[in-house]
């Protein structure tokens, strides 16, 4: 079993989700494989397989093998997502699904990723 931490106090959302705002969280939010990126940008996230609309939200952070996305709504565990965002498409699952200040987070582990497809359209025409 692997290490884990055990905290004596609540802990927020933001508190979990942010190691920055709480070093005593660091052993558990660091066992990822990979770096997290942070960032905040716009993004149209389609849920595959409904017939909903475009959800529109903001990518707060990316990894590897994730990213958590902020929705106004919430969407399932399980559902299958499109994210695109900048010139960026990702394909994945979403893991998780929380409560937040300001609407939901939702994390996504990404199965496929385009990224740069302005640059990838360009290279193509050639052929």
């Amino acid at each position: 079993m692997p290490n884990a931490t055990v905290l004596d106090q609540p802990v927020s959302l933001d508190q979990r989700l942010d190691p920055i705002q709480d070093q005593r969280l660091e052993p558990i939010l660091d066992q990822r494989q990979t770096e997290r990126r942070e960032i905040v940008h716009p993004a149209m996230v389609s849920l595959l397989g409904t017939t909903r609309e475009v959800l529109h939200g903001m990518v707060r952070n990316v990894s590897e093998g994730g990213t958590q996305v902020q929705l106004d709504e919430p969407v399932p565990p399980s559902t299958l997502v499109k994210i695109e965002y900048e010139d960026n498409l990702l394909l994945g699952e979403v893991i998780y699904c929380e409560p937040a200040q300001y609407g939901w987070l939702v994390g996504v582990k990404i199965e496929h990723g385009l990224f740069e497809l302005t640059a990838i359209a360009k290279v193509m025409q050639n052929f």
